[in-house]
């Protein structure tokens, strides 16, 4: 049999690199895994956090390994960002590329059992050729998930080390089927295998079939192969009755009477299709999906998080009612899966081909592995319905290199796994005709309306003409929303004022466009929660993308969680907006409140205001009258029992028929200047310079957007930009070169090109240039004809 070791105390830490001589002298540091270098580093801003070697070291001692279990030891890592090097007295045992997947590492033929030494060499240098290459997100370092030791009392045993994962996989049939698939590790003959299913409830489980000699056979593909035929069996039916079972295998020898292994994995049966114009169905009926994309870091952790944060981040999920989770930009903790499995929660997991395709080999090569282990490793849960396989890849251009990797990769995918969808998530400026959207089964668009680009209100537009061009192919929505940080509020919020007042209009508008069109398998916003961005500087605050609903942190909810709450949650509850935006300066102001409610009364200083219904989520009070000094301002929604026997509210204290929320307002005399963001560009004394020589003494007399047809624009796609010499030559000589001033990678990134505009990499940029420069290259480019 086996024991499962916990293996994650006492190690130490060296951060930078260090030569076999200088291990003993070095510094070290005493740590406990999960770890990483990049906590407070990778969070700061300024793009400069570590990148680069540590080490990690730890003494296995003889009495970590239980007495008798030491015939067969092995190693496993829940993850390593992004190169390891396992060391084992000194002598390489195994390494592994690849900053997400577990994998696993053979001990046995190399272990003394007197002072045993495990050093780990992590890397999460820029220039490896691993992906992700380049992203809008921080690549945290070490060793950021548990490690365990795998021992045995016999070399006979289930395979552990093929891909980091137990070799069991299941594939259930919604007749009953479950087809069954092991690999064993030295024992070929005179084995016997049994098995026992329960189905869990609860906490508890339910034996449901016992066999005692299950019949696997010897496939083609090399892995033995069985099934077993369960009668009524109940259905994985997603967020509303999300049925689990466990299978038990166990490993016998002819030979004797005691089990040499066991292996369980829990699964549920279920089917599910998509269909181009009818959206998403789960077991025959239809179930859209609407959920929320998330990055696993956490404030002052980076990705070295515990059960306890991923617990916390699944009922934030669930409290807003999303059935749904993408969960980018890479394979996530096992945990959590489970977690998705526990609670409905339907899953579009990916790997890290994120932004830019990097022609080398070796990189190739690395796609194709971290595929092949996201499948392999996660093949038994029903949550997941859809492998991503690549985000925004066309965003820095399109080749036929990109296109072949992105064939093999769906290839491999199929190869793995013929139950579940391959899907690919889009940059918005992506060409409904390109290729990119034949190489994957489903297809998805990141599309940014009213932020990065147009206004809020034409992304229900953009769906239907991608639905229309796309004759065919499902189409998703994989990302939308705003920044909003929580200091930024206004009465009249605008794109780019980073207000939560803002970011709510954002989303309420996506909502409202997404409801109409049956069409869309499913929509996930960006993002649950803020995270960690070391190369971003925007709204005030260095280091974040903001456009979580929730902080970093997780303490605080911003306003546009409710609204989704209100749309998509049972749990009754009502919520007045605009609780950070304390100071007014008008008599009367506008009042929102989001509540799941048909009707919601206002209440202001104890009297009564007014009454809204039929607000589909949103209730909007207008001229509600405000006092000198502190107002009160109290929202009040009612519910009937059917409401909350539809609800998951448990508590008897809580079944009142009325919830309330209040909103404490103060009016003073002028507009409130705390509450305005206020971009402040410090710009480069060298580009400052630059833009004079550029303009003269003179000011830039037109500063507005002046479109010609048929000449080029800042609304064209750099690639088309550069397809003109002139065109290249004014972004080389406007942009690149005083860019190269300030930000030198950025401006080599620049010259590749690329599907987005020039004016949406502008919202990126513009911090580093004056404000009227966007019109003089517009300028220059109004008089390149096409």
């Amino acid at each position: 049999m086996r024991r499962v070791i916990d293996f994650n105390m006492d190690w130490q830490f060296h951060k930078g690199d260090i030569s076999p001589e200088d291990i003993k002298n070095a510094k070290w540091d005493e740590i406990k895994i999960p770890h990483t270098w990049n906590n407070l580093d990778g969070q700061d801003g300024g793009n400069d956090y570590y990148q680069g070697k540590s080490w990690y070291r730890k003494n296995l001692g003889k009495e970590l390994i239980p007495s008798g279990f030491d015939k067969d030891v092995y190693i496993r890592f829940g993850a390593a960002s992004k190169r390891a090097e396992v060391y084992l007295n000194g002598e390489m045992v195994g390494c592994h590329d690849g900053g997400f997947a577990s994998f696993t590492i053979r001990l046995t033929d190399k272990l003394t059992y007197v002072n045993d030494e495990i050093l780990v060499m992590v890397d999460n240098s820029r220039d490896l050729p691993i992906y992700p290459m380049q992203a809008d997100f921080t690549f945290f370092g070490g060793l950021y998930r548990e490690i365990s030791l795998i021992c045995f009392d016999t070399t006979k045993h289930f395979r552990v080390d093929e891909y980091g994962v137990d070799s069991l996989f299941v594939t259930p049939k919604v007749d009953g089927t479950l087809n069954i698939e092991t690999e064993l590790q030295n024992m070929e003959k005179d084995v016997t295998f049994s098995a026992k299913i329960y189905e869990l409830n609860g906490d508890s489980k339910e034996l449901v079939k016992e066999i005692d000699e299950l019949s696997l056979n010897r496939a083609s593909t090399g892995l033995l192969e069985g099934s077993i035929l369960l009668d009524d069996v109940a259905l994985w039916n997603g967020s509303q009755d999300s049925n689990l079972y466990i299978l038990e295998i166990g490993l016998g020898d002819r030979n004797c009477s005691f089990l040499l292994d066991e292996l369980s994995t829990t699964f549920g049966f279920r089917s599910f299709n998509v269909d181009p114009d009818k959206g998403f169905f789960l077991n025959g009926r239809s179930y859209p999906l609407h959920g929320v994309c998330r990055h696993q870091d956490r404030e002052n952790m980076g990705w070295a998080i515990t059960k306890k944060e991923h617990d916390e981040d699944m009922e934030l999920i669930k409290d807003i009612g999303a059935n749904t989770v993408r969960l980018a930009h890479y394979q996530q903790a096992p945990y959590f899966y489970d977690l998705c499995d526990k609670n409905g929660i339907v899953v579009w997991a990916e790997i890290p081909f994120i932004s830019v395709y990097d022609s080398r080999k070796e990189a190739d090569e690395n796609l194709l592995l971290q595929i092949k282990e996201l499948v392999m490793q996660n093949y038994n849960h029903p949550s997941i319905c859809f492998w991503g396989i690549a985000n925004e890849t066309g965003i820095g251009g399109e080749s036929k290199a990109q296109y072949d990797i992105l064939k093999k990769l769906n290839a491999l995918v199929k190869e793995l796994d013929v139950t579940r969808l391959t899907t690919m998530a889009n940059f918005g400026g992506t060409n409904p005709d390109s290729v990119l959207f034949h190489s994957t089964d489903v297809a998805s668009y990141n599309i940014y309306k009213g932020w990065y680009e147009g206004v809020a209100e034409d992304i229900g537009t953009f769906c239907d003409e991608m639905h229309r061009k796309l004759e065919g192919i499902p189409l998703g929505i994989s990302e939308y929303g705003a920044d909003a940080v929580l200091k930024w509020h206004s009465s009249d919020p605008k794109v780019k004022d980073y207000t939560e007042e803002y970011q709510a209009f954002v989303h309420e508008t996506a909502l409202k466009a997404f409801k109409d069109r049956s069409y869309l398998f499913g929509t996930w916003l960006w993002n649950m929660f803020d995270f960690a961005a070391d190369g971003r500087d925007e709204g005030g605050c260095k280091g974040r993308n903001n456009k979580g609903l929730v902080t970093y942190d997780r303490k605080i909810k911003k306003d546009a969680f409710y609204i989704y709450k209100a749309l998509w949650s049972k749990d009754p509850f009502v919520y007045i907006c605009g609780k950070r935006f304390i100071k007014r300066c008008k008599d009367k102001i506008v009042v929102k409140v989001y509540s799941n409610s048909d009707a919601v009364q206002l209440y202001v200083n104890e009297k009564y205001f007014g009454e809204r219904k039929d607000g589909e989520g949103s209730f909007v009070f207008e001229n509600v009258p405000l006092s000198e000094g502190v107002n009160k301002i109290e929202a009040r929604a009612f519910w009937t029992e059917a409401d909350f026997e539809r609800s998951t509210i448990n508590d008897a204290d809580r079944r009142g028929i009325m919830f309330s929320d209040t909103l404490i307002v103060e009016k003073v005399d002028s507009e409130p200047q705390e509450y305005i963001y206020k971009e402040d560009k410090n710009l480069s004394e060298a580009v400052t310079q630059w833009f004079a020589g550029i303009t003269g003494s003179d000011e830039v007399q037109v500063k507005e957007i002046i479109l010609n047809e048929g000449y080029l624009s800042v609304n064209d796609p750099l690639e088309v930009i550069y397809k003109y010499k002139e065109g290249y030559e004014t972004i080389q000589e406007l942009v690149i070169k005083p860019m190269a001033l300030v930000n030198p990678s950025m401006a080599e990134r620049m010259k590749t090109g690329g599907a987005m505009s020039f004016s949406s990499i502008w919202n990126h940029i513009s911090k580093m240039f004056p404000d009227d420069l966007i019109y003089v290259v517009n300028e220059r480019l109004n008089k390149i004809k096409k």
